[in-house]
Order: C-alpha cells, then structure tokens, then sequence
C-alpha cells in the first residue's frame, strides 16, 4: 500500500490531480511488474524497500518532470545485487547503481540503489538532502519499515530544526556584509553572485521558519511559495528581476543605496518578525558574526 509522507503533493495543483493519481498508479505498478520482479532483484526482494522522490513525488506533472525511484536495501544486499548487475552487464563495474526507466505512458526517470545504513546515518547527522526525501517520499514498498523511521525525523526535531534557520540566517547576513565592498566599487559580478545567495538564504530560512526542511535549489521558490513566510519574502524580493536588469544597481555607490542591500534588510525585517513571534530571540540573531564558524 502506498503511503505519503508529509509534503508529498506540496506542488499539486487543482488542475492536474487526476493526471497525477494516474501517474502514482502507473508507477506502483512498474515498481510491481518490472522493478520487484526483475530478475536480478528476485533474490533480494525480501530485503528492500522503495520509495519515489523527485519533483512527480512533489506533484509536478509536466513534460520536463521524471520519475526518480529509490531502493533501499539491507546492508548485506548492496554488493550481491550491484554485482550481478554488473555481469549482465546493465551497469558499468564499480560504480553506482543507476537504472533507466520508461513507463508505459512513455513517462521516463530511473531507479537507484542506497544501503538502509547510509539512509539511517544521513537522517542522524541531520543531511538536509535526506531529511528532504524523508519529507517527500512515496513509500510503495516496505519491509524494512522506512516509514517508521522517517516519521522519526519528520517533522523536524526542535534542535535540526533550530541549527538549519539559524545556519540560513547567518549565511544570509554573511553574504549581506559581503556585498558591501562590491556595492561600492561597483564589482558587478561579485554583487551578483551575493545577491542571489542571500535571496537563496533569505527562502532557506523562511521555510525552515515554517518547520521544514528545504529543498534542492531548484525547487525553492515554488515550495516558498506554499508557506506563509516564504511568500512574504517572494513579495519583498517582487523587484528582484528589475534590479538584476538596471544598470545602477551594479554601478559605485554608498551601500545603504544599492537596491539588493535594501532588498536584503527587508528579508532580515520579515524574518526577525517571524522568529520573535515564535518566542525565538536568540544571540545569533543579533551578534551572528560569532557563531560564523560553528
């Protein structure tokens, strides 16, 4: 039985539910048909479990979306089955797993291959990668009870939770401080590169603000756009693109001036707000630069 995880379907939109259902369907029965009983697999079916991730798990039907699924396996399954698919010769020798996959509906993605314990060590050292497909999975198949264990890091533990807004937050005020010798000599590439990172950082922080992992870059925008600190900084940065296309934002001036350091202190107003109505008044919200190299 398939089972959701908690920001499975965070992109669904009204419009493409059935489409989605559909896809959800069709791959639980490739996983079935092709994937569980693959004949490489057999041996080792006992001991896996699999899960889809990716944009399809977040919701995204489109023709750009593919299907990443991920076996998980026990310990002792890893080698054994990597090896014999090396002598058929469907993966190149030492190297990862890594299968292509096309569904019937000409859908296209691939299937990859992790140890149960390189799953359980990322969750505990709290890899925001892991924590993310913790946050996003499909779970079709299950019997080494991954969702038991992801429900034991998602939602976020108070104290994950705390380091990643307070490592977004220091980040973002970091690259703020970088800015300001590019801003007045006017070094248009530098204030390019910081101004994106600390648009980046300001979204990082607001979802973790929200209780959430965030997710890989190219997803932080559409998931900020599903909380309500992410779309208060997406407002805020509305003339974003404006600044990036007018010349007097790249050109020498007093930093108080520049368009991204103002654009930067109304992200650091929005998300001070935010923490202090959560009763959250920590040093590195005000002294940050000390807890730079924690």
């Amino acid at each position: 039985m398939m089972m959701k995880s908690v920001l499975s379907d965070i992109l669904l939109t009204p419009d493409k539910l059935l489409l989605h259902r559909e896809l959800l369907e069709e791959i639980g029965k490739f996983i079935t048909q092709e994937i569980l009983n693959h004949p490489l697999l057999q041996e080792d079916r006992q001991r896996v479990s699999i899960i889809l991730d990716g944009s399809t798990a977040l919701g995204v039907v489109d023709g750009q979306s593919d299907v990443d699924i991920i076996i998980i396996c026990e310990d002792e399954s890893y080698n054994s089955i990597n090896h014999r698919f090396e002598e058929a010769g469907l993966i190149p020798e030492h190297s990862s797993f890594f299968m292509d996959l096309r569904l019937p509906s000409g859908k296209t993605g691939h299937y990859t291959l992790h140890k149960i314990s390189d799953i359980k060590e990322a969750l505990m050292s709290g890899d925001m990668e892991w924590l993310w497909n913790a946050s996003v999975s499909y779970i079709y198949y299950d019997l080494l009870e991954l969702k038991s264990l992801f429900h034991s890091y998602v939602p976020l533990q108070p104290e994950v939770l705390m380091k990643f807004r307070k490592n977004s937050y220091i980040q973002l005020r970091s690259y703020a401080r970088s800015l300001d010798n590019p801003v007045v000599r006017g070094d248009a590439f530098p204030i390019l590169f910081l101004a994106v990172s600390l648009f980046k950082e300001a979204l990082r922080c607001a979802i973790t603000i929200e209780g959430y992992p965030y997710p890989y870059d190219k997803w932080l925008v559409p998931v900020a756009q599903q909380t309500v600190v992410g779309r208060k900084i997406l407002e805020c940065a509305g003339d974003f693109w404006s600044y990036l296309r007018e010349d007097e934002s790249f050109a020498p001036m007093y930093q108080e001036d520049n368009n991204f350091v103002k654009m930067e202190k109304q992200f650091r107003k929005i998300l001070l707000e935010e923490f202090r109505l959560r009763e959250i008044d920590e040093p590195w919200l005000i002294e940050w630069w000390k807890f730079l190299e924690e």
